[in-house]
């Protein structure tokens, strides 16, 4: 046998050492003991699925090293791949804090960052943040922590339900291919669930000789003429008033500064009516009136912006005020029922 053979043997035996590691590391526990020796057998006989789930059971009751170096071992046969990743990172942490165990340690680490190139990544994206707001995979609830977040998953088909008091659930299925990366859910605005009320129970008479009944009366709105009128003045409108009456201001004060800039000039022309002048004053007053120009053009500019802001704000601030008239029928009595929406 060549060294290069020698040195890939010994791998191997090295390998599988480590994963038939002495059972009492692995399992102390009776039935973690029996979960495991029968996953052993199951693996062996070739029913991974059934072997996996042994020895996950082994896991749940009493955790070891052994055990998830095993169980991440089948399951990464069985193609889960997240899986199998979960069990060999666990591995590697308790195998750290235990301090005497470097070469399952080892071992548990190189078979978790060998996984990593091949995970599948599910991003569930969540922009509307509502109260007591739900997402579950596969009815198991998703820890807000993890939204927005890529999380590894095996390959396979997910239901994804999103639900929060006061408004319409929201499904799908989304199906992770061993192939891409990560697979984005973008999670909708929900829509608000209809308000539904208790129609009122109204008991009837009773005489001695007749058993005690109930009438149950539903007043149901027979039409409905619904009268919308608006209001003038929101908040954005007075907020639009106010820019308003501050372009106004500095529209104002643009055509004071202009006027100002064109006095001074005249008054500079007339003390240097030439191009060239060397008299002070006129030099002075000419410098004035460029200045005050300046400033008349940042005023006209700010009023301009606030003019236009003022418009649009006032378009926008249109208040949303209806009133709906239903007539009902119902309970021995006719009359009408008054709503109001702003």
């Amino acid at each position: 046998m060549k060294r290069v053979d020698l040195a890939r043997a010994a791998t191997v035996l090295s390998v599988t050492g480590l994963l038939l590691y002495p059972l009492h590391a692995h399992a102390q526990s009776a039935e973690a003991e029996v979960l495991f020796r029968d996953g052993r057998k199951l693996i062996k006989q070739g029913n991974l699925a059934a072997g996996c789930d042994k020895l996950d059971a082994s896991e749940r009751l009493e955790s070891s090293v052994g055990t998830l170096l095993n169980l991440g071992d089948c399951r990464e046969k069985l193609g889960k791949v997240a899986s199998a990743w979960a069990a060999f990172k666990k591995a590697e942490a308790m195998a750290k804090r235990a301090g005497n165990d470097e070469k399952r340690l080892l071992e548990a680490r190189r078979r978790a960052t060998a996984l990593e190139p091949k995970l599948s990544n599910l991003v569930i994206w969540v922009d509307q943040k509502l109260d007591g707001l739900v997402i579950k995979r596969d009815g198991e609830p998703i820890d807000p922590a993890v939204w927005n977040t890529p999380v590894p998953v095996d390959p396979d088909t997910y239901d994804i339900v999103v639900e929060a008091p006061g408004y319409k659930a929201w499904k799908t299925q989304v199906t992770v291919d061993a192939k891409v990366k990560r697979k984005l859910v973008t999670v909708p605005r929900l829509e608000r669930a209809p308000v539904t009320e208790t129609p009122p129970t109204v008991a009837s008479p009773t005489t001695p000789d007749a058993p005690p009944t109930s009438v149950v009366t539903t007043e149901s709105p027979t039409s409905a003429v619904v009268y919308t009128k608006p209001g003038r003045w929101t908040t954005t409108r007075g907020v639009s008033v106010a820019f308003g009456v501050a372009g106004a201001g500095a529209f104002g004060a643009g055509i004071y500064l202009g006027l100002r800039a064109k006095d001074l000039q005249d008054r500079s022309d007339r003390l240097c009516p030439d191009t060239q002048c060397g008299d002070p004053e006129g030099l002075r007053l000419n410098k004035d009136a460029r200045d005050s120009a300046k400033l008349a053009n940042i005023f006209y500019g700010v009023g301009g912006a606030a003019a236009v802001t003022a418009t649009v704000l006032w378009f926008v601030g249109k208040p949303d005020e209806r009133t709906t008239v239903t007539p009902t029928v119902g309970g021995g009595h006719v009359g009408v029922s008054l709503s109001r929406r702003f």
